[in-house]
């Protein structure tokens, strides 16, 4: 599958040991975000939110930086999280690819 990296800020809008929560899936559905976290070095990485980074099982999702951008996978973002995720969204589970730029 194609990757579709969608820009969610630059790596000075986060502090250093802060973080940027970004919303997934479609508005009605109500899932949780991902926590797009910097740390004291300028290393990210994201988790689905609510969850600590270092806990087992946790989401994680591909971080792109580049040009001091951090970036998201979109079908990372559109995908469900877990099984009862899954479950919930039904048919309708998958958001469509807004934003991503496919002729690129």
């Amino acid at each position: 599958m194609a990757e579709y990296w969608k820009l969610i800020c630059k790596l000075k809008d986060i502090p250093p040991q802060g973080v940027r929560r970004v919303p997934r899936g479609l508005a009605w559905q109500e899932l949780p975000g991902v926590a797009v976290i910097r740390t004291l070095d300028d290393q990210v990485f994201a988790v689905l939110d609510g969850t600590a980074p270092d806990q087992a099982g946790v989401r994680h999702y591909a971080v792109k930086l580049e040009e001091g951008r951090i970036y998201l996978d979109l079908n990372e973002l559109n995908a469900p999280a877990s099984r009862a995720e899954a479950a919930l969204a039904g048919a309708f589970g998958v958001a469509p690819h807004v934003g991503a730029n496919s002729w690129t």
